[in-house]
C-alpha cells in the first residue's frame, strides 16, 4: 500500500483560504460569532472562556469563520499585550506569538442580521490595526472584567450581567462640566437586587497623578444630585477600579482617599488583576475605601432569594387544575 509522504500545507494565519466543506453557520459558530460582534475585539482565550468547550474547537471554529470572511484576525507583535510590570525588555518577546485577536467584518455583521441575533445588545464594526494596536492591552483588560462578570453570573442562581456599556457607548454627559468617560458601566443583577458601577482599568503606564485628578473632579460632578440617575437609571453606583498588582492598587487607593471628598472616595472599590483568574463576585480582593481589609465585592448575605410561590399559585402557574 503507497503511503503518501506529503505534508498537509500549513493555512497562513492572517490570510484566508478555500473553505474545504460547505461552510455552515451553526450554534457554535453563530455563538462565537455573535459575540465578537459584541465585544468589538476579542481574544481566543477569552472566547475560550465564554463559548467553550476549549480552545482548540473555538480555534477551530473561528478559523472557518474567518476564512469565510465573517471575522478578521488583528495583526498584532506580541509585546503589544505584555504587561508592563514584566517589562518590555524581556528577551522571550521575540520569540511565539500573540494570541489571537478577533472582529467582525461587515460580511458578518450583515450574517447576524439576517439571523436576527443583532437586537439584544449593539453590534459594532470597529476596526484595529498596526495604527492603534498600542490601546489593545487596555481594551483587553477591559473584556476581561466583562467575562469576569458574565462568567460569576454563570456561577450563581439568579445572577445576571443585565447591562453593560464600554467604548463610546460608556461616554457621560455632564453638561457644562463636560464629558465623562469610565471605561465601561454595568449593572448586575443578584437575587432581586441590583449592583450599578462603572469602572476604570488601570494598567500601571502612565506618569503622575493627571488622568486621575481629572477623573476624580468629573465624578466629583457626576455625583451630585440627580446626574448619576438621569446617567445609568440608578442613585446608587460604585466605581470599581482594577489595577496591575497589588501595589499600585494601594496607591490608587490612598491617592483617591488624600485627593476626593470622603463622601465619593467611599464609592471607589479596588482590585488588583489576580482577581480575575477566578470569577466569582463573592471572592474576597477588593479594597473598599481606605480600609485595608480585603472584602468580597458582593457579601453573601446580600443576595436575596426569591420568594416561594403558594402551591396553589405554583400549580396556576403550571397549568395544573386541583381534582375536587
Amino acid at each position: 500500500m503507497a503511503v503518501s509522504t506529503e505534508r498537509p500545507v500549513r493555512r497562513r494565519r492572517y490570510t484566508r483560504q478555500p473553505l474545504q466543506r460547505v461552510f455552515a453557520l451553526t450554534p457554535q459558530k453563530g455563538a462565537l460569532l455573535q459575540t465578537v460582534a459584541e465585544y468589538g475585539v476579542v481574544s481566543l482565550p477569552q472566547l475560550a472562556a465564554l463559548i467553550g468547550p476549549s480552545a482548540k474547537s473555538v480555534r477551530r471554529h473561528l478559523r472557518e469563520l474567518f476564512d469565510a470572511g465573517l471575522v478578521e484576525v488583528i495583526a498584532v507583535p506580541r509585546v503589544a499585550l505584555v504587561e508592563p510590570a514584566r517589562g518590555l525588555n524581556d528577551p522571550s518577546l521575540l520569540y511565539g506569538s500573540a494570541p489571537n485577536l478577533y472582529t467582525v467584518t461587515r460580511v458578518g455583521l450583515l450574517a447576524l442580521k439576517e439571523l436576527g441575533l443583532t437586537e439584544d445588545a449593539p453590534i459594532r464594526g470597529e476596526r484595529y490595526g498596526p495604527r492603534n494596536w498600542l490601546f489593545l492591552a487596555h481594551e483587553l483588560l477591559i473584556r476581561d472584567v466583562r467575562v469576569w462578570f458574565e462568567l460569576s453570573a454563570r456561577a450563581h442562581e439568579e445572577h445576571e450581567l443585565e447591562v453593560w456599556r464600554d467604548g463610546a457607548a460608556a461616554r457621560i454627559d455632564l453638561g457644562e462640566a463636560g464629558q465623562l468617560y469610565p471605561d465601561a458601566w454595568l449593572v448586575y443583577r443578584f437575587g432581586e437586587r441590583r449592583l450599578a458601577a462603572l469602572l476604570e482599568v488601570d494598567r500601571g503606564t502612565e506618569r503622575g497623578g493627571n488622568r486621575w485628578k481629572e477623573k476624580l473632579a468629573a465624578y466629583e460632578v457626576l455625583y451630585q444630585e440627580g446626574r448619576l440617575k438621569a446617567a445609568v437609571g440608578y442613585h446608587k453606583a460604585r466605581v470599581l477600579v482594577v489595577a496591575p498588582d497589588a501595589r499600585r492598587r494601594d496607591q490608587l487607593a490612598a491617592s483617591i482617599a488624600e485627593q476626593a471628598a470622603a463622601d465619593l472616595a467611599r464609592r471607589f472599590w479596588l482590585a488588583d488583576r489576580s482577581i480575575l483568574d477566578r470569577p466569582d463576585v463573592h471572592r474576597v480582593g477588593w479594597r473598599h475605601g481606605d480600609d485595608t481589609l480585603l472584602k468580597p465585592l458582593l457579601s453573601p448575605a446580600l443576595v436575596s432569594p426569591a420568594p416561594k410561590a403558594s402551591p396553589l399559585l405554583a400549580r396556576m402557574q403550571q397549568g395544573v387544575r386541583r381534582e375536587p
